[in-house]
């Protein structure tokens, strides 16, 4: 465990070779003896799975992706085909063998990738916070399966969730690339300052307010004025004082079986939970125009969505997705949040804009550096500033707290309870995220919604969410 940025992923690729170490060096041991660490081959013997599921997946299938490691090792044909089908069964993939990976919900895509590393039987095992997007059942599923791994594979569990961590053997926190044995987790939560800061954590729902004073920019826990881009919108109405509808999907039905039939008002907050592919993505996808249905209809802001004013509406839409690496395309942080606003501003606008940043965790030293070379938390943080800086009318928010430490989640959190005005989904496995913001849950099943409930009853259908494989 360790804050964003502190090194894990670092020391995660340091053990899989990706990277070597420029003083010092790694002691590898075989039965006991020394061994010459270039000796190995790693891709054999050390197994990783990264954040980034979708970088991880090369075979143009399923069946070839989970087979490719097998035959590599020299299997008959027949026993990988075999082995490929039950490795998919196990996963709950059965019967998407011939899919393309890409095809899949980021929950199957980590499950994939982890299982087809693990099918090769390493000596060792990295997993780096690979268990984010899998829901409840799936985690329990892949968990069963690691811990009948152990007898022949060590593993590192690189993660924020404290609930994984108090499984291992023992607990090590990284801190500025300093790493520290801290004993059995069960001991080591026991200490109040590890459990203050690695620990279960409540919900932040204090407002945290971008403030201007006449001598400087800071931030503040009570608003004086509040400066741009985090201006008042203010939620839309009739004239009778009902909320405006902002998406209306009429009757929809989509080609890759999302049906929907749902209206959300102006500043509504809508939590959207469910099993991993039962199609969150897909309908927020659905929400920016990704897609267009073959029947029925989408209205955005009262405008039927159409392939002429696609452009138009979007600019109405900010969407913050899981694999937040996978999109930024800025050369710096600082011109991914900012881009395409004039570059030639003044020194106090930039201080404004710096001072944006470090509201989102983003200090002033990481304003220059390319995203490709932050942390995927730190990552997280970038696409949620940029996504923000402009208050859209409706924000899409798909697992935005993946890969944040507690305090950044903590940080997160408190800001999204300011944001009334804003109309807000927010796809999440984990009902502990939402229910102190959301109107209402959605609960989606095999594409449609199953249960749609004011957030004051959720917990009458506590049962139905934990079947569904919802944390709650």
């Amino acid at each position: 465990m360790g804050a964003n940025g502190s090194g894990k992923s670092t020391l995660a690729r340091l053990i899989a070779g990706l990277i070597e170490p420029t003083a010092g060096e790694i002691c590898l041991t075989v039965d006991g003896a020394p061994f010459a660490w270039n000796k190995i081959v790693r891709w054999q013997e050390i197994g990783l799975v990264g954040q980034h599921p979708r970088r991880q997946t090369i075979g143009a299938t399923v069946a070839e992706e989970l087979g490719y490691g097998l035959l590599n090792l020299g299997h008959d044909s027949h026993w990988v085909r075999n082995k490929v089908r039950e490795l998919a069964a196990c996963i709950g993939l059965a019967g998407k063998e011939d899919q393309s990976p890409t095809t899949l919900s980021g929950g199957e895509r980590q499950r994939l990738v982890t299982v087809a590393i693990l099918a090769l039987q390493p000596s060792f095992l990295i997993l780096d916070e690979a268990l984010t997007m899998l829901d409840a059942r799936a985690q329990a599923n892949v968990l069963e399966l690691l811990f009948q791994a152990q007898t022949h594979t060590g593993q590192l569990w690189i993660t924020h969730d404290p609930e994984l961590a108090r499984l291992a053997d023992r607990l090590l926190v990284i801190e500025n690339g300093i790493l520290t044995d801290m004993g059995k987790p069960r001991d080591a939560f026991a200490n109040s300052e590890t459990n203050s800061l690695y620990g279960p954590r409540e919900v932040n729902t204090h407002p945290i307010t971008l403030v201007k004073t006449q001598t400087q920019t800071q931030t503040q826990t009570k608003a004086v004025e509040v400066i741009a881009p985090f201006g008042e919108l203010g939620v839309a109405r009739m004239d009778d004082g009902r909320r405006l509808p902002v998406l209306e999907w009429q009757k929809t039905k989509y080609e890759s079986r999302l049906a929907l039939d749902k209206v959300v008002t102006a500043g509504e907050f809508i939590g959207i939970v469910g099993p991993s592919g039962s199609g969150k993505t897909t309908l927020l996808d659905s929400a920016m125009g990704f897609m267009l249905p073959n029947e029925g209809q989408l209205l955005l802001c009262g405008e039927l969505i159409s392939k002429d004013n696609l452009k138009t509406l979007r600019r109405k839409t900010r969407l913050v997705l899981q694999e937040a690496g996978e999109y930024l395309i800025g050369r710096s942080v600082y011109h991914e949040v900012f881009y395409g606003e004039p570059q030639g501003d003044l020194l106090e606008e930039r201080q404004t804009r710096l001072a944006l940043l470090e509201r989102f965790g983003i200090p002033d030293s990481m304003a220059e550096k390319a995203p490709e070379r932050l942390s995927g938390g730190e990552r997280q943080k970038v696409a949620l500033a940029a996504a923000l800086r402009t208050l859209p009318e409706v924000l899409l928010l798909d697992e935005p707290l993946l890969g944040l430490d507690a305090l950044n989640r903590a940080s997160i959190q408190g800001m999204i309870a300011a944001w009334d005005d804003l109309t807000i989904l927010y796809v999440t496995h984990d009902l502990r995220e939402v229910v102190p913001f959301a109107d209402r849950l959605w609960l989606i099943e095999n594409g449609n919604v199953v249960l749609d409930c004011p957030i004051q009853r959720w917990k009458e259908h506590q049962e139905q969410f934990r079947a569904s494989g919802v944390r709650c």
